[in-house]
């Protein structure tokens, strides 16, 4: 799961400013763990627009409602 690769790599960060680690090392983990985050806040995001269409096309009043809590998620995550 991507999640448990971020905490690991959370945790090796903490590993490396505890060691005094090089500041470049510590910034490329930093820029690698911001990444796999992101990509974590498209797949949520992916995942409920592709629900919301679903309900939209199953002609579901709650499709709409789900549109705008998305939409408010997204802004969120900017």
């Amino acid at each position: 799961m991507r999640l448990r690769r971020i905490e690991g790599q959370i945790k090796g960060l903490q590993r490396m400013l505890v060691e005094d680690r090089d500041c470049t090392e510590i910034a490329q983990q930093i820029a690698a763990a911001r990444a796999a985050l992101d990509r974590v806040a498209v797949d949520l995001i992916s995942a409920g627009l592709e629900n919301c269409l679903r309900l939209e096309l199953e002609g579901k009043p709650h499709g709409r409602n789900t549109l705008h809590k998305l939409q408010r998620t997204f802004l969120m995550l900017r």
